[in-house]
């Protein structure tokens, strides 16, 4: 069962592209059990162009994208091979980030190999790592692999060499690689949504148990003809549990408006934070922006309930607008930028 169930999760990698651009052309390979190559004109080198050419090509032939590979060019990243002998296995590690820093500023992406004695590093800023996945995730495809062809590999000169290395990369899961560090085998669509799947069970558990312990209330209320002050205790119980029942149904409604998929962990924030003398009465997601709109007939209530949002959903979290309707409750608005 633990086996299933990690193939299950695991990215597909029975087929995996790989792309190469050498300043003029793009050289796309598709690996399966053979090769398959094109090459095609490119229109710039910025990352968002090369995605959108790769992106494009592939979905004319029928290729997925699901794991994706791009070997940079030699003058793209900052690359340095050196003979490590005497330096012990668990050190190697600490002193190519050391290096990588001093290359390319405190938040340097980098990776390495070691084959032999010799150590082969590779490093370029985090955010150009960020911008070329970003520009590939635009285009729906799953960037595994993005590196630079080591030294002793970069006589082999035919572009299509490239696209063979960055495909060995992925499939074999081996250095290096500048997205090692937060990429992986798991296929995390397939998580979220199992995550979303036993989110919801544990809600309509959670559902469940109210309703019983509503009937069982209810029950007990029928019974509780002895005593005025078990009969009030009664009525009080299932006053609450109604009420709880109902604020269950409407935080559902509010819920049920926001793509659970993409806002899975935001949601549960939320969750963390309801409750107490603050109502939750909407929420809203367009364009990164976040809104929580909430009431209060406790005046204190509305800065605390700020400091929750910004401690739990988002430290950009301000207070837009507070007012108080004609019921006395403060009708305040939360914004933040995700």
């Amino acid at each position: 069962m633990i086996e299933w169930l990690k193939k299950f999760f695991r990215q597909n990698l029975s087929e995996i592209i790989g792309a190469y651009f050498d300043g003029e052309k793009i050289f796309v390979v598709r690996l399966t059990k053979k090769f398959e190559t094109v090459e095609i004109d490119a229109d710039g080198s910025e990352p968002e162009l090369l995605a959108e050419k790769i992106s494009l090509v592939c979905t004319q032939k029928g290729w997925k994208t699901s794991s994706v590979g791009f070997c940079l060019q030699a003058e793209d990243a900052v690359t340095f091979q050196t003979e490590v002998g005497n330096i012990p296995e668990k050190e190697i590690p600490a002193l190519v980030k050391s290096w990588a820093v001093a290359q390319a500023g405190a938040e340097a992406a980098f990776s390495f190999t070691k084959v032999g004695e010799e150590l082969w590093m590779e490093t370029l800023p985090r955010a150009k790592v960020e911008d070329f996945r970003s520009a590939f995730k635009k285009f729906n495809m799953n960037l595994r692999g993005l590196s630079v062809m080591p030294v002793d590999m970069l006589a082999k000169v035919h572009p299509y060499d490239r696209t063979e290395f960055i495909t060995e990369i992925i499939r074999n899961k081996q250095a290096p690689n500048l997205l090692s560090a937060r990429g992986g085998v798991w296929n995390w669509q397939k998580i979220s949504l199992a995550l979303a799947a036993i989110f919801f069970i544990g809600l309509l558990i959670g559902s469940v148990k109210l309703l019983l312990d509503y009937h069982e209330a209810s029950d007990k209320l029928d019974a509780a003809k002895t005593s005025i002050e078990e009969l009030h205790a009664d009525i009080i119980l299932k006053k609450t549990i109604d009420a709880d029942i109902a604020e269950l149904h409407r935080l559902n409604n509010l819920a049920a408006q926001i793509d659970i998929k993409n806002h899975f962990n935001l949601l549960i924030n939320i969750g963390k934070i309801s409750g107490g003398d603050v109502r939750l009465t909407k929420i809203s997601i367009e364009e990164n922006i976040l809104e929580l709109e909430s009431a209060t007939d406790n005046p204190d209530a509305v800065k605390n309930y700020l400091s929750r949002v910004k401690s739990f959903v988002a430290q950009s979290a301000r207070l837009e607008s507070s007012k108080e309707n004609d019921d006395g409750d403060i009708i305040f608005l939360i914004r933040a930028a995700l």
